[in-house]
């Protein structure tokens, strides 16, 4: 095999479902130069469009074993999906939108009083 390309990256990382080791190992190549590559945007935006369809993909599974009468499934889906509705075990406390709220507690000791 001759010099491996971004090309044959995105075909392997395609094949081996995203995976990022399993790609270079295919091609010979190292993690590091992949890491370079992801500087291109063009190539960036590659590998973030085969993760999202494997996402995609995964979900269309996920929808079908609850669609089959998957109760394990059902809740999971639930439980991320559903957080709104109160499908938690745990509360989660964000800001506005969702965003992540900056909190700090500062302990004061009374004895320095």
């Amino acid at each position: 095999m001759g010099k491996a390309t971004k090309k044959d990256f995105l075909e392997a990382y395609e094949l081996s479902l995203a995976n990022i080791s399993s790609a270079c190992k295919r091609l010979a190549i190292s993690r590091q130069t992949y890491y370079n590559w992801l500087e291109d945007s063009d190539f960036a935006l590659a590998v973030s469009n085969i993760q999202e369809g494997l996402l995609d993909f995964a979900e269309s599974m996920l929808l079908k074993k609850i669609k089959d009468g998957g109760t394990t499934e059902l809740i999971f889906f639930l439980k991320t999906k559903g957080k709104a509705r109160g499908y938690v075990e745990r509360q989660e406390i964000a800001g506005a939108n969702g965003n992540k709220l900056d909190v700090s507690i500062e302990v004061l000791d009374k004895a320095q009083d």
